[in-house]
Order: C-alpha cells, then sequence, then structure tokens
C-alpha cells in the first residue's frame, strides 16, 4: 500500500526502514522525519503523516511479533512516542484554551 504519493513509499518500505532504525544505535526513534531521511526522501505536503505514523507502529508490532529487534528496544521508543504524543496533545489543549479565552474576550468586547 502506499503511504506517501509525493515521496512513493510504501508501507514495506516503512516496515524495513524502521528495522533498520531499530537495530542501529539504540535512542533513535523512528518517527516520520527520521523514517523518511532513512530512505533518502523528503515530506512534501505532510497529509501522510498520520498514515506513516500507523504504518510505523504496525512495523513496530510485526518486529516486536518476530522478535528481529531486541523488545526492550521496542518497548523504550514506543514509550517514548507515547509520552512525545502526550506533550503534543497538552500544548495543543493549552493552545485551544488560549484562542478560546481569546474569542470570549473579543465577544465581550464588541458586545
Amino acid at each position: 500500500m502506499i503511504v506517501c504519493s509525493c515521496a512513493v513509499i510504501t508501507d514495506r518500505d516503512i516496515d524495513v526502514a524502521v528495522s533498520e532504525i531499530m537495530s542501529m544505535a539504540p535512542g533513535i526513534l523512528p518517527t516520520p522525519g527520521v523514517v523518511f531521511r532513512h530512505l533518502d526522501k523528503k515530506m512534501k505536503c505532510c497529509r501522510c503523516s498520520p498514515l506513516t505514523v500507523s504504518a510505523i507502529y504496525a512495523a513496530m508490532d510485526r518486529l516486536e511479533r518476530t522478535t528481529r529487534v531486541c523488545p526492550f528496544a521496542l518497548a523504550e521508543a514506543r514509550a517514548r512516542l507515547v509520552r512525545i504524543e502526550e506533550r503534543r496533545e497538552r500544548r495543543q489543549r493549552r493552545i485551544d484554551a488560549e484562542h478560546a479565552l481569546r474569542s470570549a474576550r473579543r465577544d465581550r468586547a464588541v458586545a
């Protein structure tokens, strides 16, 4: 299945890239940017990001089932990715709350 039509990347490409990245030195997270750089590709429109993240998680699940990569390294990488996602969500909630507050102030000033 094609994950990114701009760079022509398939889920198999991502699977191989994640396998190679996770087999390298510890500490490298298979984020979409890292995977694309590993494949010598560039994200152009970034509409493929959600699908790329899903493909990365699926690749990590397959690696865990086949035990081709150290399970500890996979678990550590997944935990770090979850923490990054949680921080992003908290930051987005804070931005949304600030935006709602500004809108409410603007509405009161107009009324």
